[in-house]
């Protein structure tokens, strides 16, 4: 059984590569390098957002996949966010309980907002993410070689 930590660097990791293969996908499918690579630089909800057009205009893809595929990496982003920009801390150890983590969120009104993660739902985190890689490694050939701009 892996370490929480572990699995929460899985995750973290499985989520940098989709921004990897977002990246690419928005330099492939750009008809203007100038533009893929300011893209490429704006926070990943916009590069999704760009993503989507692309997808949708320059291949000939399904659109419901391409929203599948683009809806799934938005609420993977969030869980991301929600992971990686806050700090976390593992609960106290406790044989009757599963081990969690807790994730605090600062306010702007300087309360925190704590979510407890159990393991169970990190790996499940890991598991969506894995999917999601799998899934947009099966679309993105399609994707970037089949352009409709070439």
């Amino acid at each position: 059984m892996q370490s929480l930590d572990v699995l929460v660097g899985r995750f973290i990791h499985h989520c940098g590569a989709l921004e990897l293969m977002t990246n690419n996908a928005i330099s492939q499918l750009s008809l203007d390098s100038i533009l893929a690579a300011e893209a490429t630089r704006a926070p990943f909800a916009r590069r999704i957002a760009t993503l989507r057009c692309l997808l949708i205009e320059r291949t000939d893809l399904d659109e419901d996949d391409v929203h599948d595929l683009c809806d799934s990496l938005d609420e993977i982003r969030k869980k991301r966010n929600m992971v990686a920009h806050n700090p976390i801390a593992a609960a106290e150890p406790n044989p009757d309980a599963p081990e969690t983590i807790l994730i605090v969120r600062h306010k702007p009104d300087g309360q925190s907002d704590l979510t407890e993660m159990t393991r169970d739902e990190v790996g499940d985190l890991v598991m969506q993410s894995n999917a999601l890689l799998r899934r947009f490694v099966e679309l993105l050939p399609s994707a970037t070689s089949d352009k409709k701009h070439t």
